[in-house]
């Protein structure tokens, strides 16, 4: 594998997670997106946000980010719905399924790259491998 072709595909995908992250930072503070993102805070009071323009809308930030892991099953349930609870717990499912496929991925070719080393330096001190 190449190094720089490593560097750069992580480069990119780092790039464009940020720029994710910082366009849904900045459009969900946006008046006209209010309903797609607060839908059910909207049904039950006034909407605050018709003010004039505020710069704060145009600032990205990560507060949503500590907020929403914050947040329990029941508040979500109470804010969002059901839809909402089903899609986190299918997502944090998924996430934790994929750190232990991960994990036991690594640790499997962790240990067939040793026991390949090992069986190198074996064939290297004793000439060759018999079966007999």
């Amino acid at each position: 594998m190449k190094v720089g072709g490593l560097l750069t595909s992580a480069g990119i995908n780092i790039g464009l997670c940020v720029l994710f992250f910082s366009l849904y930072s900045i459009l969900r503070k946006q008046p006209q997106n209010v309903k797609v993102y607060f839908g059910r805070r909207i049904a039950e009071e006034h909407n605050r946000l018709r003010e004039a323009f505020i710069l704060e809308r145009f600032v990205p930030s990560t507060r949503w980010i500590v907020k929403s892991v914050r947040c329990t099953e029941d508040e979500i349930l109470a804010i969002a719905g059901l839809d909402a609870v089903v899609f986190n717990r299918i997502l944090v499912f998924r996430c934790a399924h994929l750190y232990f496929i991960t994990l036991w991925r690594f640790c499997s070719g962790l240990l067939l790259k040793v026991v390949v080393e090992i069986l190198k330096l074996f064939v290297l001190s004793h000439g060759s491998i018999s079966f007999n």
